[in-house]
């Protein structure tokens, strides 16, 4: 049986955020689906692994030179790129400089879009990359009609309401201002976003404050007429309490609460950006705009279109079918372990 080493540092990440995304999402679905094709995974081990796949990079470089010369595989995730942080310009060249450094000490650099895999090839173009979707348990995400009610119930949501959500971190990288603007302008919509502030943590909050998130906004700094959940474990259910998705976000390698929002059936509205028309397309399983007029334009067609909702809805779910389902993920991904171990 193949060892596999997945590289997370945990600890370190914990410190950094209250949100762990799709390493709560992506990673303990895929593991499960690894272990049943005969691969153990274990975690920040520093010894006794056959392969070891990088997914958190905070503390590579001691990592590779522990591990880099003794012809064991190195995968390394692709799934943040300069843009991923809320940084002046100097320090994105510095970040750019240490993501060529590290990934460039890899066997494969697997991306989870075509997005982040050009990026990468920019910064090594004779490198061994690869593109594979993140994928998710399409039926974890199937609306159900009480977990709508129970939601709705706990958050004070009356059954007649519309509720147009979004789920993320608050940033203005995820498009938050957009989303309190967009708020403003229909009093008669419930507006819900589904994440919080980062870190509680002091300290790293005034680092973020200073260096990584100039101008931005924070959970205090919203209106009263948005609700906002806090970070929740049970995302279908705040999603099948959802009539719309509106996911302002303008930057993502892949992003996965959009892919989950799609699984849910939910119509969605999303900035038009490179990375979501590589599964999605606008008028058949979305819409897409880039302005704050675009994106009210949407809101209003989907609140009094219940038809439209619908069928885009469930072209969505389709969507995520084909391009992301995460028993077609876990299979390539087992196969490039072996074509990595010989």
């Amino acid at each position: 049986m193949s060892v596999i080493n997945y590289v997370i540092d945990e600890t370190t990440v914990n410190r950094l955020t209250k949100n762990m995304g799709w390493l709560e999402t992506y990673i303990p679905e895929v593991v499960t689906r690894l272990e049943s094709m005969g691969f153990s995974v274990v975690y920040d081990q520093e010894a006794g692994f056959d392969l070891m796949h990088i997914h958190m990079p905070l503390r590579m470089a001691n990592r590779l030179s522990n591990n880099g010369d003794n012809g064991i595989p190195i995968i390394y995730h692709g799934h943040a790129t300069e843009d991923s942080f809320s940084v002046g310009r100097g320090a994105k060249y510095s970040l750019r400089k240490w993501f060529k450094k590290i990934a460039g000490k890899s066997d494969l650099i697997l991306c989870p879009s075509q997005s982040a895999e050009d990026y990468f090839r920019t910064l090594l173009p004779n490198h061994h990359i690869e593109q594979l979707n993140y994928g998710i348990n399409i039926a974890k995400y199937s609306c159900s009609e009480r977990s709508r009610i129970s939601f709705r119930e706990k958050y004070g949501i009356r059954e007649d309401e519309l509720v147009v959500s979004c789920i993320g971190g608050i940033s203005k990288r995820k498009g938050i201002d957009d989303f309190i603007n967009i708020s403003k302008r229909h009093p008669e919509l419930r507006f819900m976003w589904v994440g919080g502030d980062y870190t509680d943590n002091t300290g790293i909050d005034l680092f973020y404050r200073m260096f990584a998130r100039q101008g931005d906004i924070y959970l205090k700094d919203l209106p009263d007429t948005i609700l906002v959940t806090g970070y929740i474990k049970d995302i279908p259910a705040a999603l099948s309490a959802s009539d719309i998705f509106f996911f302002p976000s303008r930057q993502e390698t892949q992003g996965l609460a959009l892919i989950e929002a799609a699984a849910s059936g939910r119509p969605i509205i999303t900035r038009d950006l490179p990375v979501f028309r590589e599964w999605l397309t606008p008028g058949k399983d979305c819409l897409m705009d880039m302005s704050e007029e675009g994106f009210d334009s949407c809101i209003r067609h989907l609140s009094n279109d219940p038809d439209l909702s619908l069928r885009l809805g469930r072209e969505a779910r389709n969507s995520a079918e084909k391009y992301h389902d995460i028993n077609k993920t876990s299979q390539r991904l087992g196969q490039i372990y072996k074509e990595l171990l010989g």
